[in-house]
């Protein structure tokens, strides 16, 4: 069964400026800061309790480059009503529709990274009582900066929350960058597996 969240690789094409090269004097000609087709980022933080209709989230960013270091925050919104249950030895699980927007902000604050996401939240409850939620979401990406060539592409972004509050995730954006896809692919599956295997668990929506 497909997830709603399959991974998309193809993304638009973006265009080199012709602004973004420099002489050196030797007659050579060198990247005027660095044009970012693709990045991928961790995020690190905490947020209010993803169980509800509407929350919030916000804390560190490591990636490269342009966010290297830097921050993030999340709004996010699900609609419970919308939810499906599957109930099994091991716990329930509870998935519904959801959106989000997560902005990236780089240590130069002019470096930024901004998507609206479509997709889903799930609630993996144990049997033990523990609960762990998850938001899986991809959109088109504005981005500014030096990472403005970013713009126009496809992002692609998870959000783990556990019991207490804390929040790790990733974003992928761009294109050409196999390694950078594959990553984040490797960490939403395991995001998901958390998540009492919520990839193999279709919203109704």
């Amino acid at each position: 069964m497909k997830t709603l969240m399959t991974i998309c690789a193809t993304a638009i094409a973006l265009a080199v400026p012709a602004g973004a090269l420099a002489n050196d004097g030797h007659g050579k000609h060198h990247a005027f800061g660095r044009i970012h087709n693709a990045q991928f980022a961790k995020l690190t933080g905490t947020g209010t309790s993803f169980g509800g209709t509407a929350a919030t989230a916000s804390g560190t960013v490591a990636g490269a480059d342009a966010l290297a270091t830097g921050t993030f925050a999340a709004s996010l919104s699900t609609n419970w009503s919308t939810a499906t249950i599957k109930t099994s030895e091991h716990g329930t699980l509870s998935c519904a529709t959801a959106t989000a927007t997560i902005t990236l902000t780089g240590a130069t604050t002019t470096n930024t990274v901004s998507s609206p996401l479509t997709g889903k939240t799930c609630a993996w409850t144990k049997k033990d009582g523990t609960v762990v939620r998850t938001f899986f979401g991809k959109g088109a990406v504005t981005a500014a900066g030096t990472l403005a060539p970013l713009t126009g592409s496809m992002g692609h972004a998870f959000l783990l929350q556990k019991a207490d509050g804390t929040v790790s995730g990733a974003v992928f954006a761009g294109r050409h960058d196999a390694k950078g896809l594959t990553t984040f692919g490797a960490r939403q599956h395991e995001a998901a597996h958390k998540t009492g295997d919520c990839d193999h668990h279709k919203t109704t929506a």
